[in-house]
């Protein structure tokens, strides 16, 4: 497996600081898989997940893992990755060969069985029978509230609509343990800036000890700039994501990005009862958002990312929710496990937000996409 940094996304003008799930991940440093290539034109000894997407392949790796609850030498040599001389690695392909024919033979080629279907984080599947517990005795069923009135009721407890809408630019800052290294298992203390204009104009800067990067949505294309100056775009679920995100007003907009949503039950999140609401958008998977039953606020998203494994989860978890001072709430403390969309399962990160200003004076250059640097003379 590479290295594979954190990687942030955002959720819109007061959900978060999280910003396409491979910007960071390329900002600092790792290349992004070519778009359009296979993993067998990118990656060296690919003998099961030929014809697999390259900017699928490292993420299977991770999920794998978590799956299996190994690190990454249980069947790859440090460094050489592509060497083929521990026996687990031939076993692992052998695994992936039956899942990948039981799909195609039995679900008409559907992801419905994964590695974590029978090992369930163990090097040993799981094959004898786990005896339930006794269920405690049920409380009668609530009656679910409309999709309608979920949304509603964020809005309100976020400030209502016509305090969002008379806040038109943010600037927020924070800080952040970024994960870097193997599967993002480092972590580097940053500082974050990040600046938002209406409507959907984004860009974030990352100050370490030693190095600083940068990311954003220019209103068209998400980007961004590694520590020697490159700047890249991500692949195009990323984009797709970036785009969606990127809207000032996206509490506000809900209805109209995802094309379907609907009220599935209640879950506890955090100490908290919150109404789980299944939203499809369109052209990608479908998420889950978790509102407080109480306080209508947004506590969780989930979603996913496609692999040829699986589908890898990613979860968001906001609290902490203050007002700005404009009459809008922000949550000040933002939780992501893994710690981006495509880092390891195992891993984590907590942005701590420490300053909030509304409708500070952003230029809209400040928000183009950067031309690269040219390297340093030697």
């Amino acid at each position: 497996m590479r290295n594979s940094p954190v990687c942030l996304r955002n959720i819109g003008v007061v959900v978060g600081l999280i910003l396409a799930a491979a910007l960071l991940v390329h900002a600092q440093g790792a290349p992004p898989a070519p778009e359009g290539k296979t993993a067998e034109q990118v990656f060296k000894n690919i003998k099961v997940l030929n014809g697999t997407p390259a900017d699928q392949l490292i993420e299977s790796m991770h999920l794998i893992r978590g799956a299996l609850g190994v690190d990454c030498e249980y069947c790859h040599e440090d460094p050489d990755r592509a060497a083929d001389t521990k026996k687990p690695k031939e076993t692992a392909r052998d695994m992936m060969q039956m899942m990948m024919n039981i799909n195609k033979t039995s679900f008409k080629g559907q992801q419905e069985v994964t590695c974590y279907t029978c090992h369930r984080g163990s090097i040993d599947p799981v094959a004898d029978l786990v005896l339930p517990s006794p269920e405690p005795e049920q409380e009668s069923k609530v009656t679910l509230p409309s999709v309608d009135q979920i949304i509603a009721k964020y809005a309100a407890a976020l400030g209502g609509e016509q305090a969002i809408r008379k806040v038109t630019s943010r600037v927020i800052t924070g800080t952040q343990m970024i994960p870097t290294g193997p599967g993002g298992s480092v972590p580097m203390p940053a500082t974050i800036e990040r600046d938002q204009k209406a409507p959907n104009l984004v860009v974030n800067v990352y100050h370490t000890s030693t190095y600083t990067i940068s990311d954003g949505f220019d209103g068209t294309r998400a980007w961004s700039q590694d520590m020697s100056g490159r700047v890249t775009e991500p692949p195009r679920l990323d984009q797709l994501r970036a785009k969606r995100d990127a809207d000032f007003y996206l509490p506000l907009d809900l209805k109209q990005t995802y094309t379907q949503m609907q009220v599935r039950g209640v879950a506890r999140v955090n100490d908290h009862d919150a109404y789980v609401v299944i939203a499809r958008p369109q052209g990608d998977m479908a998420e889950r958002l978790y509102f407080d039953v109480q306080t209508g606020l947004l506590l969780r998203k989930w979603s996913t990312l496609p692999t040829p494994a699986g589908n890898a989860p990613f979860q968001v978890d906001y609290a902490d929710y203050r007002d700005t001072g404009s009459g809008v709430k922000f949550p000040f403390l933002i939780t992501m496990n893994p710690a981006n969309a495509r880092s390891e399962p195992t891993s984590n990160a907590t942005i701590r937000v420490t300053k909030v200003q509304d409708n500070a004076p952003l230029d809209t250059p400040k928000f183009t996409k950067p031309e690269p640097k040219a390297p340093a003379a030697q």
